[in-house]
């Protein structure tokens, strides 16, 4: 992902020779322990394991679940991929049409950090995770579900 199309990043921009955006100085004058806190969340989930399913520990709600196992018997791929689904629109704001090319990528490297966190956590289980760029739905979108 290339930073200097984002309007808030492009003051942080440096030269070519400078190797692109200065990420320290971009976050240390934008970003609160508690914004990060929160990224790391999204980023690298903790998980939940319930009724033979895994979920993302910021999505689990049990009463949901249950609700969800009742919908959808038998079928614990479903709910965890009902329940694992996240739109990038939920969580972002976005404010340019820069922002909005960029949620794509940010998408594919969630989802990787997804991946590599289901198998820390989860190195007996296998996990699919997801990207859709959104076309055909609320904007860019991860899902997860055990394999």
């Amino acid at each position: 992902m290339d930073p200097r199309g984002l309007p808030q990043l492009s003051e942080w921009v440096m030269g070519e020779e400078a190797g692109g955006y200065h990420l320290q100085g971009f976050m240390s004058a934008n970003v609160a322990v508690a914004e990060a806190v929160a990224l790391a969340d999204l980023y690298w989930p903790e998980f939940v394991e319930y009724r033979d399913c895994v979920f993302l520990g910021f999505r689990f709600d049990q009463r949901g679940v249950d609700e969800w196992h009742d919908r959808l018997p038998g079928d614990p791929r479903a709910v965890e991929a009902v329940v694992n689904h996240v739109h990038l629109w939920d969580y972002f704001v976005l404010a340019s049409d820069p922002e909005y090319a960029a949620l794509p990528g940010l998408a594919e490297r969630i989802a990787a950090m997804w991946r590599a966190a289901a198998r820390a956590a989860f190195p007996d289980r296998r996990f699919d995770v997801v990207v859709s760029d959104g076309s055909g739905d609320y904007g860019p979108t991860l899902s997860m579900t055990g394999i």
